[in-house]
Formats: structure tokens, sequence, C-alpha cells
């Protein structure tokens, strides 16, 4: 049996770009049906867990700034 890379399977698997892109897709549909409706907050709850993703995908602020004093 072939050994795969887990972090390539990740990679495939998720997609920033396409993440943001879904979530402006959301914002939409969101404002289409009202937030305020049943539909809306099924959305909205997508729309934060999607979001959720994305801010776990990104280093913490103190990495950022350690990278950024590293590179001056």
């Amino acid at each position: 049996m072939a050994k795969t890379n887990s972090s390539t399977t990740e990679a495939a698997f998720f997609n920033v770009a396409q993440a943001k892109w879904v979530i402006g897709v959301l914002g939409m549909l969101i404002a289409v049906v009202g937030k305020d409706s049943l539909l809306g907050l099924v959305l909205r709850q997508t729309r934060y867990e999607i979001n959720s993703l994305i801010q776990d995908d990104r280093p913490s602020p103190v990495v950022e700034r350690a990278v950024r004093y590293k590179d001056n």
C-alpha cells in the first residue's frame, strides 16, 4: 500500500481562497433570505464555521510579529 503525505492531502482538501469566496457567497445569500429567517440562521452558522477554519489556518499574531522581526 502506498503511503500518502498528510500535509498534501490536507492542502488539497482545504483551499483558503475558495473558502473566502464561499463566505462572500453565503453573505449574499443571507442578504437575500434575511438574516432572521431560519435559512438565514443556517447560512450564518455555516459562514461562521468556515470563517473559523480560515482563522485556525492563520498563524498566531505573536508568530506573525516574530517572522516580520526576523525579516527586518
